[in-house]
């Protein structure tokens, strides 16, 4: 009977290490809890996620799930990239040599591009290319393009914008959007104009990135 007894014992005792059970009154056992690293806790998490799968390969759930883990970065990473860019001009980029006020004596002419720019007919007084880029703000080319012979006939140049009535341009704007405020901008940017301090466009009013 004793003999039995103790094979009894020792099946149980074999039963409890088999399945980790541990109550700290088993021969050999201090029951205490065993810390792991989290680098290791990592490798058992990835284990058991991609073991979570198909019982073929374990990797069904993991692998459906992964591209959309990699969109989500990605989409995240667009965010960034975009919050970076801002939509103002820094200090040192307003007084690039690119923006210099033109000399007089600039007797350049810019070559001709297959784009067909507004721009490009107008050249010769940078005035009017700070005007045609205020006009196309928040627009097109195809709506400005129709108005820019009568703008420039009513506004010929900066001297004579001032002394035009800011209702007169935002009449002849008004197709565009916003017709007050590009009058107004216009208004501003010529009287600005003619003045001898400012020496890059971007210190003018309007005139931004």
């Amino acid at each position: 009977m004793e003999g039995g007894a103790e094979k009894k014992r020792k099946r149980e005792n074999k039963k409890k290490k088999k399945g980790f059970e541990c109550d700290g009154k088993e021969e050999g056992c201090h029951g205490r809890s065993v810390e792991v690293s989290g680098s290791v806790m990592g490798l058992f998490s990835e284990f058991a996620f991609i073991g979570s799968g198909s019982s073929s390969g374990g990797t069904g759930h993991a692998s459906s799930i992964r591209p959309s883990i990699k969109k989500f970065e990605k989409k995240e990473e667009a965010q960034k990239k975009k919050r970076k860019v801002s939509p103002r001009l820094t200090a040192a980029q307003m007084r690039d040599v690119a923006y210099l006020r033109r000399r007089p004596n600039n007797r350049w002419i810019p070559p001709k591009s297959p784009h067909e720019l507004l721009q490009e007919g107008h050249y010769h007084d940078p005035w009017r290319v700070l005007v045609i880029c205020m006009l196309l703000n928040c627009t097109s080319g195809g709506q400005v393009r129709p108005i820019l012979n009568d703008f420039f006939t009513l506004c010929p140049d900066a001297k004579t914008t001032t002394k035009v009535a800011q209702t007169e341009i935002a009449q002849l704007t008004h197709s565009l959007g916003f017709k007050n405020t590009r009058a107004e901008k216009i208004k501003l940017l010529s009287q600005s104009y003619l003045k001898e301090g400012w020496t890059h466009v971007t210190f003018l009013p309007g005139v931004g990135k």
